[in-house]
């Protein structure tokens, strides 16, 4: 069964090297997958970092919690101990708090294997919802010389007899 599935090319305006590539389903997951988007960061051409992003519409804080603990503990049996990387609250406005909590992993120099939850309480309306993210970040990439790649409307494409 095929899906169709959206694509969006972000460029933004203060980085003119980088390309941000979103792909994701009208509604649902991703096929296959519990993720709703996969995000994919190219700099001059090169993929350099992918992200699987889980939002859970209509569920509540508890299930995305119980969700990002089993996702841990499945990448750290795959990869070793992830270690605490950063944990924040911060009241944005008026009774509404954000609390981040990332855990992480160097499987290589030079590469990062993020897990991260960030989860919203708005006090005054007694609403609380939740989202996560595994995010593993390739810096030495951009330092390596190797194949670039051209991201087009109707595809991604890499330039024949290019580096």
């Amino acid at each position: 069964m095929r899906t169709k599935l959206d694509q969006t090319v972000k460029a933004p305006a203060d980085q003119p090297r980088l390309k941000v590539l979103l792909v994701s389903p009208v509604r649902g997951t991703l096929p296959g997958h519990d993720a709703t988007t996969l995000e994919a960061r190219f700099m001059d051409g090169k993929l350099f970092e992918v992200a699987l992003h889980y939002t859970y519409p209509g569920r509540n804080s508890a299930f995305v919690r119980a969700q990002f603990a089993e996702l841990r503990k499945i990448l750290s049996h795959r990869h070793g101990p992830l270690q605490m990387g950063a944990k924040t609250r911060e009241e944005l406005l008026d009774g509404v708090i954000s609390r981040s909590t990332a855990y992480q992993i160097e499987p290589a120099p030079g590469s990062n294997l993020m897990l991260v939850m960030t989860e919203v309480t708005d006090a005054k309306r007694g609403d609380k919802s939740a989202r996560f993210s595994v995010v593993y970040h390739n810096g030495g990439v951009l330092q390596q010389e190797g194949p670039r790649v051209i991201i087009r409307r109707d595809g991604v494409d890499v330039p024949a007899g290019k580096p």
